[in-house]
């Protein structure tokens, strides 16, 4: 019979003296299909990678937040969170040869929830990620008009407004709450047409896998960064140029550090910008050459060049924005323009400030074009790695091993899907909707799912070793011991701080009503300290606890504290790039080998498994918390809450599909080869039983 324990401890589901888990890694990589050259995934990882949020979001949160200041969150979590977690996600597709499901369901059955989830929600990206690149694509054909002035000389706000219905029934909602509310309002054609466009080319992009893709990112990952020079010298010689670039980077406003909304905003740039948590990584990288592949050389050539082109796209951007804010100035009879140009956000600033400052210029409608062909390329390949990775997960499931359908007959129908739940954003309420569904994803959904890797690798990976040297009681107690501390922690650091609670409410405490949301610091020094004292208690318990091999403190409270998960994937990597026959294995936890680790750039070091385990978990375990505070004690962005259910709902979903994998793993198998079942109903209660099966007979 085949079973799954109840507990987190992962016994291998038997079918005869197979290894099911092996079985299916085995039936995956049959035929498998790899990148044509190293240098095709690099380009494919980084133009997912380097979207549109290049563009415009990471410009606009370096000038919102202080200029220069904000890069030293950014860089801090660039380093200290996104990096290992990229790093993370590349060696369990490279080396499990598996999309995100299915590559953490390799490490335990009852992980496979997690890549589920993230899947879903790089997939539900997509549907109003194509809704932007829509516009985009609008705007391309707009450029072509063989008349003098583009259409949006005049009023490029009242275009852009005209085109996305910003100002229909959802605008006129949240105008005045009293108005009643149509869920939809009136479908705008052009933007059904413009995601049809997008769509299609997604299609054409990925119907062949990584064959096609191969070709793709060669020409659209190149051309933007070409472009974006282009438009840097264009705009370095600008009136107002060198203003623009004081206002994006070189000005310091460091009382900005002060505010914890900076940390989170840098975060949530991280994961949307470098892609990971959202099943791409791990799609991709399942593509490589276990063999052969340097990942850690191209996590470094991902970040790297994502963070360089960011910064180039701010340049860019701002040069004409100070150009933009100096006209206005002149034109004004007071001297003093009365909008501020360099306030303008998020799709405000690359389809009405920018092209604003392009219509102005000589040839705008030349200017038009390669500044939104470069948006449509940008966009295009984030877009179909995000649809590339459900149809990695699609060919990597159950269903489709056992069909084995060609890849186009895979992506036809998820780009059909894709399309058909992007109409909900071509209604007027669309872009109310984006901005909802938005939030719920990056800055709940991006975060938790980055919290549950830490966990499955620093946490559950390899940790049948840990029971085995000091015995699984010892182990237990630790783990749980620390979530729980944390949780503790974050609990009364957040809980007394914050927003006070409206007048009607029964307080159960008067005297902490009284100081409530005042004292910031004191309890967050509170709450380090129950977190920290309980953890340096907890950890003697279970040294006292330990039983097994394991001689010697040091050695116990390795066994217990240590990543062995991380570690385990550390190996792989580092000796993929070692010439063993002259330098030998590398081995983890050496002197020799650790030190070699620091040095070389090819290498993860030993840091790897602490800000894996340690520091990244435990970080975005408490800006999870934060984040839903901050989203309970406010509505988000002033809207109704009738309109944030929606974005609540995907929420829940992906923490739902999370729970059903882990608590019936079963269900991610197949029926009709792993049970021994013949019939249906037998079938059905195999996959729903989490228990031992012992009257599975095997066929």
């Amino acid at each position: 019979h085949y079973y799954i324990t109840n507990n987190l401890r992962y016994e291998p589901v038997k079918m005869g003296d197979v290894d099911i888990e092996s079985k299916i890694q085995q039936d995956r990589e049959k035929g498998r299909k790899e990148w044509d050259h190293p240098i095709s995934f690099i380009l494919a990882a980084v133009g997912s990678a380097v979207g549109l949020g290049n563009v415009w979001r990471f410009p606009n949160l370096v000038s919102q937040y202080g200029g220069a200041p904000f890069l030293i969150p950014y860089f801090f979590i660039l380093i200290f969170v996104g990096m290992p977690i990229l790093g993370m996600e590349l060696s369990i597709g490279t080396f499990y040869q598996a999309g995100d499901a299915d590559a953490f369901g390799s490490m335990n059955p009852r992980l496979r929830g997690i890549g589920l989830a993230s899947v879903f929600a790089g997939y539900t990206i997509t549907f109003y990620y194509c809704i932007i690149l829509g516009y985009a694509c609008i705007y391309f054909v707009e450029c072509f008009h063989k008349t003098d002035a583009i259409p949006w000389y005049d009023n490029q706000a009242a275009h852009f407004d005209d085109i996305s219905m910003t100002a229909g029934m959802a605008a006129r909602k949240l105008a005045d709450p009293s108005t009643e509310f149509d869920w939809l309002g009136t479908f705008n054609w052009k933007v059904f047409v413009g995601i049809t466009v997008v769509w299609i080319l997604i299609f054409l992009s990925i119907f062949k896998g990584v064959k096609s893709t191969s070709w793709v990112v060669k020409f659209t990952v190149p051309l933007p960064l070409l472009i974006l020079l282009i438009l840097i010298i264009r705009g370095a010689f600008l009136d107002g140029a060198g203003d623009g670039i004081k206002a994006y980077l070189i000005k310091w406003d460091g009382s900005t550090l002060n505010d914890p909304v900076i940390w989170t905003k840098a975060i949530g740039q991280v994961f949307f910008s470098l892609g990971v948590c959202m099943g791409v990584m791990t799609a991709y990288s399942s593509h490589n050459s276990k063999s052969k592949t340097n990942v850690a050389m191209s996590e470094k050539a991902i970040s790297l060049s994502d963070t360089g082109i960011a910064l180039l796209g701010g340049f860019a951007i701002y040069e004409v924005l100070g150009y933009m804010q100096k006209k206005c100035e002149k034109d004004s009879a007071t001297g003093v323009c009365a909008e501020n140009y360099y306030k303008q956000a998020s799709m405000g600033l690359a389809f009405i400030a920018y092209p604003s400052g392009l219509a102005t210029l000589e040839a705008p409608q030349f200017w038009g074009i390669i500044f939104f062909g470069c948006l449509i390329m940008l966009g295009i390949d984030s877009a179909f790695s995000l649809a590339e990775c459900f149809v990695t997960f699609a060919k990597d499931c159950w269903i489709g091993l056992r069909l084995r359908p060609k890849t186009w007959m895979v992506v036809l129908p998820t780009c059909i899907v894709g399309w058909l739940a992007g109409l909900l954003y071509c209604y007027d309420s669309g872009t109310v909707y984006l901005d909802i569904i938005d939030n719920y994803l990056n800055n709940w959904g991006m975060v938790l799912i980055g919290t549950l890797e830490c966990f499955a690798v620093g946490w559950v990976y390899k940790i049948e070793d840990q029971y085995k040297q000091v015995g699984k009681l010892s182990v237990m107690v630790y783990n749980l011991g620390f979530v729980f501390f944390l949780l503790i922690g974050t609990i009364v650091a957040l809980a007394i701080p914050g927003k006070k609670p409206t007048e009607g409410t029964k307080a159960v405490l008067d005297a902490l009503l009284a100081s409530y949301g005042k004292d910031q610091g004191g309890a967050l020094g509170v709450g380090l300290a129950i977190f920290f004292i309980g953890w340096i208690l907890l950890t003697c318990i279970a040294v006292v606890l330990s039983k097994g091999p394991a001689s010697g403190i040091g050695s116990k409270l390795w066994a217990i504290m240590g990543w062995h998960g991380a570690d385990s994937l550390r190996t792989q990597v580092n000796n993929v790039v070692r010439n063993k026959e002259k330098d030998g294995v590398w081995v983890p936890n050496t002197l020799k080998s650790e030190i070699e680790a620091l040095y070389r750039h090819d290498c993860f070091c030993i840091a790897f498994g602490f800000l894996i385990k340690y520091f990244s978990y435990a970080l975005l375990l408490v800006v999870t918390c934060i984040n839903i505070k901050g989203d309970i004690e406010t509505s988000y962005g002033g809207y109704p809450s009738d309109m944030l259910i929606l974005g609540q709902l995907v929420f829940v979903f992906m923490v739902f599909l999370v729970l059903l994998v882990a608590i019936f793993p079963r269900i991610m198998y197949d029926p009709i080869k792993h049970s021994g079942s013949n019939s249906h109903l037998g079938r059905l209660t195999w996959m729903f039983t989490p228990k031992p099966c012992p009257s599975a007979e095997p066929k």
